[in-house]
């Protein structure tokens, strides 16, 4: 069996939609796809301190498994009034096994001493690259926005519903697949990502 030209280091559907949607153009894989049934995916304990350590871990560690190029990410949400928290720890940032809307509320308790003050914030993406053979390849994307003081929407995932986006004029949850893979933070480090590789099919495109 041919390998997939991207393996994605992930087992978030939410994720692997809007992979698929931004990186269209290549054959994409992840571990829940049938041919890959018969492997486990890899618990991956994310305790870096940078989102570039975390994207690093899991890239390795799926390739390990895998043994086919790997795209992993980490991303997270930057308030700053909370001197970029939560960060690297949003998907835990509360406490273990929470959903989303304790999570939620756990940021607006946080934020709930600063109510004259605008919850700007930020998404960041960090993506690695790892094949295995070269040296592996970073690429990182922001969006700007702040804090919502309640939900809007329900689309996305995670923090999408309380994060109002500058550019849309709109919360992610409130936003179309369509409307946020245009400028979200993934958006932009896939961006980053897809001039690399055109570099590496047109060498001219360095110089």
């Amino acid at each position: 069996m041919a390998g997939p030209a991207l393996f994605l280091a992930t087992v978030n559907l939410g994720k692997v939609a809007e992979f698929q949607k931004l990186l269209g153009q290549f054959a994409l894989s992840h571990p829940k796809r049938p041919e890959f049934a018969h492997l486990k995916a890899p618990h991956v304990v994310e305790d870096g301190t940078t989102y570039f350590e975390n994207a690093l871990k899991k890239a390795m560690r799926y390739h390990e498994v895998y043994r086919v190029p790997v795209l992993a990410d980490d991303s997270g949400l930057e308030v700053d009034l909370l001197k970029g928290e939560p960060g690297v720890n949003s998907a835990y940032y509360g406490g273990d096994n929470l959903s989303w809307a304790d999570r939620w509320s756990a940021l607006w308790a946080a934020l709930r001493p600063f109510p004259h003050e605008p919850w700007t914030a930020r998404f960041r993406a960090v993506f690695c690259y790892y094949d295995g053979q070269s040296v592996p390849k970073f690429f990182e994307g922001t969006t700007e926005g702040k804090v919502l003081s309640s939900a809007k929407g329900g689309e996305g995932f995670g923090y999408d519903p309380i994060f109002w986006s500058a550019l849309l004029g709109k919360s992610f949850g409130e936003a179309s697949a369509e409307d946020k893979n245009r400028i979200s933070h993934r958006a932009a480090a896939v961006q980053a990502f897809l001039k690399w590789r055109e570099s590496l099919d047109h060498p001219d495109a360095r110089r």
